[in-house]
């Protein structure tokens, strides 16, 4: 029974388990998927994607590939991992499984690639024949690999090589271009090698050209075109495109915010895992709390808390990273950093550091800081959100005082403006306010001024102090022409302290004009002099008097009286122009001007008006015609030619005038100005002036002839005496005196008459040569040989000096003839050279230093001693 009891029940949990088993082993597939494919399939390329959350959506999703050859990420991109050659249908299933659930779905993936479309029989033959070994699929090699080489890559045939000996070779980028020597071919068998590692990143695909010809040259076939491809190895990790990334952003921005973006670059081959970059946030510095967040695909960084407050951490640094390859753990990876700084927002209002403040001051004192408010601020030092600015809200209604903010550490001082009065006021409260320059915004960014206030006490003490007046400054008027001694004020002065005005002194201080005078008990002014507004020296016709007063104790104090100076009309206007000629033709009018020293309103405009008092028939004849306030055209039109008296009334604005006789001439002018008579008399008086202006001047030409003639006597009187060199006839003084005899004296023959002269070819005239070893006249040392030459005159025997260039006088015949030597030579020598030159030319030194100009004389007198019968 027992045993039976027991099989009944194993066979039904048998029976439970079989039901229960395909819930929990069999999956239902999901969605069966049909993806078209090349052939060949590169590693790392997209194959396609399919959609997972619509089988399957769950956060806790676990993916897995029945084809370890596909990866599946989480959006449903399909790469492939290695290269795959596919021939006609390929499957793989995709597993999702909810880990929370256990829930499990299938996707099922089929590849199909790419038929041709099927040619005739006939085109297959010839393709087959032509073509079927001569133009290989491109082909590949990977970068990735290390050995050994030469390494294998393809083969190219030709269906020539059947009947002709083919010889193969290959040109191009590798071969015969940079990188020389990278691929080979085999001429007998066309098969391809590369013989060394390449870099995708420099060379990604290489085009070749292949050539089959024959041994000897021709080509059966056209030149192939060859690709090569070079497959990306996942050999460069991705690297950021800047070193630290610089972000800022201001305090309590709101949750979500973006704020900045990283980015990086992978030299790999594009469009595969290999640069597939996914970003991370490794740390955080400081730690707590997490501010921020990455985007793992964009690099998008975004704030997660509106915490963000810069008197706690005004900076953050982010280190990222980056990888390629997602979800494959053969991948490759840089980091790098992101500082974050925090900007100040205005969010802390000023305090002040007391709830009050109390300060003393001494009356009658000013321009004194009297108080520094301190105050604290936890915003950025010396910017806009920490500086202070400060008011004075109440109590300051008088404008005592005034406050300032202290730029280097951001206090509010008090400065007192005006003296305080301890009798008015012993005890003052204001109330001081404080906000920044800019308002402040809370944590909702709700913006306010964010004014704090405190009250501050200022007690006034009591100081001894002068007199003070009542009123400190008083204005009165006087009235010129007003009386000496006549009082215009009496002043009002106490002492502060006593109330009292008992025992106080006055004088003036200043009074720069003289006008009053002060009684020094009473303080009682009175004028000084007469004042006249239209002669006084004022200033805008006022003047400042200050007074003085002086206590008991010495104190002083003063008060200023202001006095205008008024005017009265004590001035009758008077005509300061009038035309006294009226034309008939050209100027028809008379223009009258006056002017009155008195002021407004005692002056103009004025009122012109004739007198027909007398006359009836002025006002008929002349006409007043006003041009503005001080003048008028007094017309006389149809009133025939003669002279004319018009009384004219003159009178101000006030009525005040007189009657003055203007006398005015009717007459035909020529020159439409002035009368015919007035023109004749000065052409009169111009004829006469031209008369007497002509006589002048004949008198003064005569005169300058005569001053002519004589300056030329003179010259040429001096002229004749300097050609003459004449020479005093005193013959006692032993001179060479000019004769009038035809022939020469007897003097002259006379051996004592020694001339120190030289001379040479006897049978010419002229002037001898210089015999002495010295300088020339142009020279400045050595002695100078004075040169002459003596010329007779056979005819008259007249001895004459010339004078050469060089102020030299020479002794000249005047007659015909050839020169002749009057003296031997043999009478020169040196000792009368001697004698002659210290006898002569010291005097001639003498003479020439008395001269003015310090010039040469022009004469040369020599001195001889006659001899005696």
């Amino acid at each position: 029974m027992g045993l039976t009891v027991t099989s009944t029940g194993t066979s039904v949990l048998t029976w439970c388990l079989l039901l229960i088993l395909p819930v929990v082993v069999f999956t239902d597939t999901c969605e069966k998927v049909k993806l078209y494919v090349p052939s060949v399939i590169y590693s790392g390329h997209l194959i396609g994607k399919v959609n997972l959350r619509h089988c399957l959506d769950s956060d806790a999703l676990s993916i897995q590939s029945s084809n370890p050859d596909f990866l599946i990420l989480e959006d449903g991109s399909i790469f492939a991992q290695k290269r795959i050659s596919l021939a006609g249908k390929t499957w793989f299933t995709i597993r999702l499984l909810d880990s929370a659930t256990l829930t499990e779905k299938k996707i099922r993936v089929k590849l199909i690639t790419k038929t041709k479309t099927a040619k005739s029989r006939y085109a297959r033959e010839l393709l087959r024949r032509s073509k079927r070994r001569w133009a290989p699929l491109p082909f590949s090699i990977d970068e990735g690999y290390i050995g050994p080489f030469p390494c294998f890559v393809q083969q190219i045939q030709s269906d020539t090589q059947e009947n002709y000996t083919i010889k193969y070779s290959i040109s191009g980028p590798g071969v015969t271009e940079e990188p020389i020597g990278l691929f080979s071919i085999e001429p007998e068998t066309g098969n391809i090698f590369y013989t060394r590692r390449v870099d995708r990143e420099q060379y990604p695909v290489f085009k070749l050209i292949g050539f089959a010809k024959t041994l000897d040259g021709y080509s059966p076939e056209i030149p192939l075109n060859i690709i090569i491809k070079v497959e990306d190895t996942n050999d460069n990790p991705p690297i950021f495109v800047e070193e630290s990334f610089c972000i800022e952003v201001p305090e309590h921005t709101k949750q979500g915010v973006i704020i900045g973006r990283v980015k990086a670059l992978d030299k790999d081959e594009p469009n595969t895992l290999h640069t597939t970059l996914r970003y991370s946030i490794i740390s955080q510095t400081p730690p707590s709390p997490v501010m921020f967040a990455l985007h793992p695909e964009a690099g998008i960084i975004t704030t997660t808390s509106n915490r963000l407050d810069r008197e706690i951490a005004d900076s953050y640094v982010l280190i990222i990273e980056c990888r390629d390859m997602p979800g494959q753990r053969s991948f490759l990876s840089s980091t790098g950093t992101v500082s974050i700084t925090v900007t100040d927002v205005n969010d802390n209002a000023p305090t002040f550091v007391q709830k009050s403040y109390q300060v003393e001051v001494n009356e009658n004192e000013s321009g004194m800081v009297i108080l520094c408010i301190p105050i604290t601020d936890s915003d950025l030092h010396d910017s806009p959100n920490w500086r202070a600015k400060y008011y004075i809200t109440q109590g300051n209604e008088r404008g005592y005082f005034s406050i300032s903010t202290d730029p280097k550490n951001n206090n509010g001082c008090i400065k007192v403006e005006k003296p305080l009065n301890y009798e008015e006021a012993k005890r003052i409260q204001i109330l001081v306010g404080v906000t920044n320059e800019v308002d402040v915004i809370n944590f909702s960014g709700v913006k306010s001024s964010g004014m704090s206030t405190i009250p501050v006490i200022i007690i006034v003490k009591d100081v001894d102090e002068g007199p003070e007046f009542i009123p400190t400054v008083k204005e009165i008027r006087v009235r010129e022409n007003t009386p000496i001694g006549t009082e215009i004020y009496t002043c009002q002065a106490r002492d502060p302290e006593t109330k009292s005005k008992e025992g106080i002194r006055f004088m003036k201080q200043l009074d720069m004009l003289n006008w009053v005078n002060v009684d020094a008990t009473t303080c009682r002014i009175t004028l000084a002099r007469i004042l006249d507004y239209e002669t006084d020296q004022s200033l805008r016709h006022q003047q400042n008097v200050t007074i003085i007063g002086v206590d008991q104790s010495g104190k002083t104090g003063t008060g200023t009286i202001i006095i205008h100076l008024e005017d009265v009309n004590d001035n009758y206007p008077n005509i300061s122009r009038a035309d006294t000629t009226i034309c008939q033709n050209g100027r028809t009018y008379s223009l009258v001007m006056a002017e009155d020293r008195d002021g407004v309103p005692n002056s103009a405009p004025f009122i012109f008006r004739i007198d027909s008092s007398n006359n009836p028939d002025l006002q008929n004849q002349f006409k007043v015609e006003r041009i503005n306030d001080t003048a008028i055209y007094i017309r006389a039109d149809g009133v025939p030619d003669g002279d004319y008296q018009i009384p004219l009334i003159v009178t101000d604005q006030q009525g005040y005038g007189q009657t003055q006789i203007m006398r005015i001439k009717k007459c035909y002018c020529p020159d439409n100005i002035n009368c015919a008579g007035f023109l004749d008399g000065k052409k009169g008086i111009f004829a006469a002036l031209g008369g007497w202006a002509i006589l002048v001047m004949v008198l003064s030409a005569l005169l300058f002839a005569l001053l002519l003639c004589g300056l030329c006597a003179c010259l040429c009187g001096a002229a004749a005496t300097k050609g003459k060199k004449s020479f005093p006839d005193d013959s006692a003084q032993q001179n060479l005196i000019v004769t009038n005899t035809e022939a020469p004296g007897a003097d002259v023959m006379d051996s004592n008459f020694k001339i120190p002269v030289h001379v040479t070819n006897a049978h010419l005239s002229g002037n001898a040569p210089s015999v002495s070893g010295g300088k020339g006249q142009g020279g400045q040392s050595g002695s100078q040989v004075i040169q002459q030459t003596v010329h007779t005159r056979k005819s008259t025997g007249q001895l004459n000096t010339v004078e050469d260039n060089r102020g030299v006088y020479t002794l000249t015949s005047m007659g015909g003839g050839g020169g002749q030597q009057l003296f031997d030579a043999n009478r020169v020598n040196y000792s009368d050279w001697h004698s002659f030159m210290h006898t002569q030319l010291d005097e001639k030194l003498y003479m020439c230093g008395q001269n003015e100009e310090q010039q040469h004389g022009d004469d040369y007198v020599l001195s001889y001693k006659k001899k005696k019968k």
